[in-house]
């Protein structure tokens, strides 16, 4: 995404997608993003989260106007959720892109265990660029009959995306807080996810990082990340008589982002498929590298940042 993109707004849905999975977390701190484009019997859900209470969250995204039809698909998606036992809503999320091992993604998140029984009633999110009307007035009954939704508006600002609350009672969209910045909203109230920020609020395994710290010098400049799992799983196999548990790629691909974002050494990328990335070290960073999956650039890797960028990173 170009910075004039970034000013001026998402061009598909997919950039929104993948910056909010990255992002959302810093804003509802109590939740765990566990699933991506998962497949339900009514469709796919852009991103599915749970939260410390063993509620699962159903967040539906909209580029532009969310749509009265909206409500109808993430209603779908909740009823397609409540149908599944915990074993098969851990399968799903294994399953999916994100491969997101729950039972130990819980526990490092939270600190306990994932509940034997997981809520029976999912909550449900929608972010959008605007909520329409009749959407709204939906958004509102549901509320009244004591359904868990969570609307906002996003926008792009040069600070970064703000998410605005809405839909939250009569005089809420009366004010018209789901279709414009009304002066019921001041920046101050409204909810800001930063354009750049480390993702150390995500748990990290210690083996995770003594296994970074052990190998960084052995990397490349730039590094696609299927070669460095290959590493580690290498290494958690050599290590299989000391107890070390292999964490899953999805797992392992957060926490790596965390620890690199901590000393700003190492920034993640997307590049084009090529049918050798799978092997990718080397010492050229491709030009078409960039810090958000666009069309086509479907495959994440890490680049060495210049020094002087991470001297100002660290001082920042």
């Amino acid at each position: 995404m170009t910075k004039l993109t970034k000013l001026r707004g998402f061009r598909l849905e997919k950039e929104l997608e993948d910056y909010l999975e990255d992002h959302l977390s810093l804003i509802v701190q109590d939740l765990l993003i566990i699933g991506r484009q998962v497949k339900v019997g009514g469709g796919l859900i852009d991103l599915l989260a749970i939260d410390s209470a063993g509620v699962i969250h159903i967040v539906e995204l909209k580029l532009n106007e969310a749509s009265p039809s909206v409500i109808a698909q993430v209603l779908g998606y909740r009823r397609s959720i409540k149908r599944m036992n915990r074993d098969e809503l851990i399968q799903i999320v294994a399953d999916g892109d994100l491969e997101i091992d729950l039972p130990v993604a819980f526990q490092q998140r939270f600190g306990r265990p994932l509940p034997e029984t997981l809520k029976d009633f999912p909550a449900l999110m929608i972010i959008a660029a605007s909520i329409h009307p009749r959407a709204a007035d939906s958004v509102l009954e549901l509320l009244d009959e004591g359904w868990t939704v969570r609307t906002f508006r996003y926008f792009v600002r040069s600070a970064g995306v703000r998410l605005i609350p809405c839909c939250r009672t009569d005089k809420d969209v009366k004010e018209g807080n789901h279709t414009t910045t009304s002066p019921s909203a001041p920046p101050d109230r409204m909810n800001a996810i930063p354009e750049r920020l480390p993702s150390c609020r995500v748990p990290i395994d210690e083996n995770v990082r003594l296994f970074w710290q052990a190998h960084v010098q052995d990397f490349a400049p730039f590094v696609t990340f299927s070669f460095i799992y290959e590493r580690y799983r290498d290494w958690v196999h050599a290590q299989a008589v000391e107890g070390v548990q292999l964490r899953q790629s999805g797992l392992f691909a957060r926490q790596l982002s965390a620890i690199t974002g901590e000393s700003g050494e190492w920034t993640r990328v997307y590049v084009a498929h090529r049918s050798d990335m799978a092997a990718y070290n080397t010492f050229m960073v491709p030009p078409s590298a960039s810090e958000y999956r666009a069309s086509g650039h479907t495959v994440a890797a890490y680049k060495l940042n210049p020094v002087d960028l991470v001297s100002s990173s660290r001082r920042n």
